[in-house]
């Protein structure tokens, strides 16, 4: 095995959870705020549903990736990245993992009911207390604009260090 070929890009299985999050968290971003104009009751009942249960697995795949970053091997960034560049680096992506994690559990804890996983288990409400899920409400909301905006600097910053800068960071998480 080309142990340069390793270290020039993760292994299959960070890429595998980097892109099914990414989607997930990208459709759960959607459909959440598409849910603020669906006025008829059950195709809102259906789409909230799916959100939550898509939130769900999302939510156990970030601890899977979580996790697993401190066990993968590692890929050095390039040469040109260096000092405060990757301290800056570095910290935003870390940045981007707290938002993400703020933005699933207050999702879960501002629940005002249950809801049923993929429509086949029920997942109770986890907080009873109309403050609190109010609270959390408002932390969700917080967190995924401050998402959005991580979200939309992340795809910014990739596309200006692969087209504008020809880094091939692209090649990464591909």
């Amino acid at each position: 095995m080309d142990n340069s070929n390793v270290r020039a890009r993760y292994d299959k299985f960070s890429r595998l959870l980097h892109w099914v999050c990414a989607v997930g968290i990208i459709y759960a971003s959607i459909v959440g705020y598409a849910l603020h104009f669906i006025t008829d009751k059950k195709i809102f009942a259906f789409f909230s549903e799916l959100n939550m249960s898509l939130a769900t697995v999302v939510t156990v795949l970030m601890v899977m990736r979580f996790v697993w970053r401190f066990f993968r091997p590692s890929v050095p960034y390039g040469s040109h990245i260096t000092g405060a560049k990757k301290g800056a680096i570095v910290f935003m992506h870390e940045l981007f993992y707290l938002i993400i994690f703020v933005v699933l559990i207050s999702g879960f804890i501002m629940l005002e009911h249950g809801y049923r996983l993929f429509g086949l288990v029920n997942i109770p409400q986890p907080v009873r207390n109309e403050a609190v899920n109010h609270f959390f409400f408002m932390i969700h909301r917080g967190g995924c604009i401050a998402l959005s905006v991580m979200l939309l600097l992340h795809v910014a910053a990739v596309a200006k260090h692969h087209w504008v800068d020809k880094n091939p960071i692209l090649s990464r998480m591909r």
